[in-house]
């Protein structure tokens, strides 16, 4: 199994964090959200202080459903491929105590330009893309 993760840059409180992320079609959201999990925010040194009062909200899960923090509208989100960068987005921080690798929702998806050719195989491509150009999937990063 593979899945499709892509390079994005994550700019929140003047700080801009590469990662690898994780294209979920089965988060669905009505705005575009990025799910983090904790220690990202840990690991890159990001005070939850800053980034305003969180509103709690449940989320389903394959493992039941699960209460987490989500900032509004607090960062910005853009794909980093080696021939083009996509157009940056404005999105909900989600914060995860369980999840271990940052997950794109259907929403974000769609509002970066990523259509999902091969799930499984990890292959995608931008929506302005030539239709023969086909990207490859990231390796996941664990946090």
């Amino acid at each position: 199994m593979m899945g499709v993760r892509v390079k994005i840059k994550v700019n929140m409180l003047n700080k801009e964090i590469e990662t690898i992320a994780l294209a979920n079609s089965g988060f669905e959201t009505d705005t575009p959200q990025l799910l983090v999990p904790k220690n990202f925010l840990v690991l890159n040194e990001i005070n939850l202080d800053n980034l305003g009062k969180p509103v709690i909200m449940e989320y389903d899960t394959a493992g039941g459903s699960i209460a987490m923090y989500v900032y509004p509208r607090s960062c910005r989100v853009r794909v980093v491929e080696p021939d083009t960068v996509s157009r940056e987005v404005i999105v909900d921080l989600v914060i995860s105590p369980i999840e271990r690798e940052v997950v794109m929702s259907d929403a974000l998806i769609e509002e970066l330009g990523i259509i999902l050719l091969s799930p499984r195989k990890g292959l995608w491509r931008f929506v302005n893309d030539p239709v023969d150009k086909i990207r490859e999937s990231y390796k996941p990063t664990y946090w």
